[in-house]
């Protein structure tokens, strides 16, 4: 098959009942161990023991996908065992290599058939009961059409996304029917099932190439020369740096590398800032599909990694800098700080950072994880901070030099944008952004804040909460508390538009109510209090004037003291 297919990336290799497990360096595994092939072992019948001493004689750096009861459904009648036998066995075997050797370049995963999972919906009995790093799929095109692929990977994505591990497609066949005189339409079929396979992140896919499936058969000459290119095209290529993070490296080492040439230890040199794991490096957002270990966090807790894995490391390593410019000094735990509270506030040019681990004072490792599954890092990271972004959005290539740059700003390194919002447009923004209330109440902050005023100052203020309007009024205090809880922050911010403040604030979470009465007098102070120490476009005093103004104008009265 080798000389059929000079570039597979992939090899899937069935062993038969009652046959032993085939050798490391034999005539079926050992040339595609030499060429650096991925092999994917499906059997039936063999002994743990036996597959354990196997496993464990494979060559180092030789990437293994193994199935255990290969297409198990069929169950007893065919010599398949039952699903109680299915799901011991696999336990076991889970646990059996859990200290075996090259762990991490061993993916465990069952290999089910299709066809069988659309004759039976809704039956769950052979879904993996313990944890796997894949689910294989058998998918053969059946009836009078070429099915599309939507069609024949629904279950295949469906059962992927509820284990919450990538899928592989083990055999992939489709006859030429026999309206399809010159299989134009087979490899238009062939290419749009590969096409949809990589978009999903799927692990690999191979051809079934036995009885009339066979593309090394007379006749098939046309379906082969197409697999022939596909398998061209995707050839497997090593771990590579997506413009997108060149691109924000280079932006950092403009401005932050002020010796250029030389090394400096208070500045960032280009060996400080890393996106690609060196050769070593295996599992994590450095790392890109040919380096990805088995159960890699890096792909199976975020459905934007599975669907989004390919060639491309998706982590930014920044070191040590020191830069000092008219508005202070600044070094990476003062970028860590002020990074962390972007992704935490969630600004639009961080939606796409997964995690970030740092030190926030050169002492402590903490970790900020949008997914929330952690909280800390080893010591390097005392060191320098990490970045890791979500696989979806560097496969897209999506700009990631924003965040960057507006940080850049805010330190004074670079100049802003001409349309920074000023004081007033921000309080303008803030003050008609429309808030829920009610199941399907909303009005805008103004009139929350004009309603609650009036309230204060009638007559029956006292009994307020006793009143059929209560509820609705403490849920429009929440609204307006939730609003002004958040405002430092988005101010903070710099770079934000009143556009996306409203949008942050229409976004926010409802809090707990708070005194109405206090509520005036306390909009500026909170808002100039969890303001950064160094000013920047918009300055305390007219962020203050502004919104004691617009306060202030609330139903002809000022905020009380």
């Amino acid at each position: 098959m080798l000389a059929m297919y000079r570039d597979t990336g992939a090899g899937r290799i069935f062993v038969q009942p009652g046959k032993p497990m085939p050798t490391w360096d034999g005539s079926v595994l050992g040339p595609l161990v030499a060429a650096g092939v991925t092999v994917h072992v499906s059997y039936k019948t063999n002994p743990l023991a036996e597959v354990l001493a196997w496993a464990a004689r494979k060559p180092a750096g030789s990437r293994l996908k193994l199935t255990k009861n290969h297409e198990p459904e069929q169950g007893p009648a065919s010599g398949d065992p039952t699903p109680e036998e299915f799901h011991a066995a696999w336990a076991e075997l889970w646990s059996a290599f859990d200290a075996a050797p090259m762990r991490d370049e061993i993916w465990l995963g069952p290999t089910y058939t299709r066809y069988w999972w659309q004759a039976n919906p809704g039956d769950t009995r052979w879904m993996p009961r313990q944890p796997v790093d894949f689910v294989g799929w058998d998918v053969y095109n059946n009836g009078t059409t070429y099915r599309s692929p939507d069609d024949l990977l629904s279950i295949p994505r469906a059962v992927a996304e509820q284990l919450g591990v990538p899928y592989l497609v083990a055999e992939l066949g489709a006859q030429r029917l026999p309206g399809d005189r010159d299989g134009a339409g087979q490899q238009a079929w062939m290419r749009a099932m590969v096409d949809a396979i990589k978009a999903d992140g799927g692990l690999t896919c191979c051809w079934y190439h036995k009885e009339g499936w066979d593309l090394a058969a007379p006749g098939s000459e046309p379906a082969r020369l197409t697999w022939q290119t596909i398998i061209s095209e995707e050839t497997p290529v090593a771990t590579t740096a997506p413009k997108t993070l060149l691109d924000a490296r280079q932006l950092l080492l403009d401005h932050l590398d002020m010796h250029p040439g030389k090394t400096v230890d208070d500045d960032l040199d280009p060996a400080e800032v890393g996106i690609v794991g060196d050769s070593a490096h295996r599992g994590g957002y450095h790392c890109g599909e040919d380096r990805v270990v088995s159960g890699d966090y890096s792909v199976v807790e975020s459905a934007r990694d599975r669907t989004g894995l390919d060639r491309w490391a998706c982590a930014l390593d920044v070191g040590q800098f020191e830069v000092t410019t008219s508005t202070g000094t600044y070094d990476l735990p003062h970028y860590s700080r002020w990074l962390v509270a972007q992704c935490e506030a969630g600004t639009d040019d961080t939606r796409d950072i997964r995690e970030v681990i740092y030190s926030p004072d050169g002492k402590t490792v903490r970790r900020w994880d949008r997914l929330g599954r952690r909280s800390s890092g080893d010591i390097t990271h005392l060191f320098h901070t990490h970045k890791s972004y979500f696989r979806d959005a560097i496969r897209a290539g999506r700009d990631q030099t924003a965040v960057i740059r507006r940080y850049l700003t805010t330190i004074g390194l670079i100049e802003g944008d001409d349309d920074m919002p000023t004081a007033a447009e921000i309080a303008k923004a803030l003050l008609a952004e429309d808030l829920s209330y009610t199941g399907s109440g909303a009005l805008p902050l103004r009139t929350l804040l004009r309603n609650l005023h009036q309230q204060q100052r009638g007559p029956a203020f006292a009994d307020w909460q006793q009143t059929r309007e209560a509820a609705a009024l403490k849920a429009q205090v929440a609204a307006v508390a939730t609003a002004l809880a958040k405002l430092p922050a988005l101010v903070g911010a710099e770079g934000t538009s009143p556009a996306e403040l409203a949008a942050a604030l229409a976004a926010l979470p409802r809090p707990e109510p708070v005194d109405v009465g206090q509520l005036a007098s306390a909009v500026a102070e909170r808002v100039l209090a969890g303001l950064p120490p160094a000013d920047g476009p918009v300055s305390r005093d007219d962020l203050e004037a502004a919104l004691r103004t617009v306060l202030g104008s609330l139903d002809g009265a000022a905020p009380q003291a």
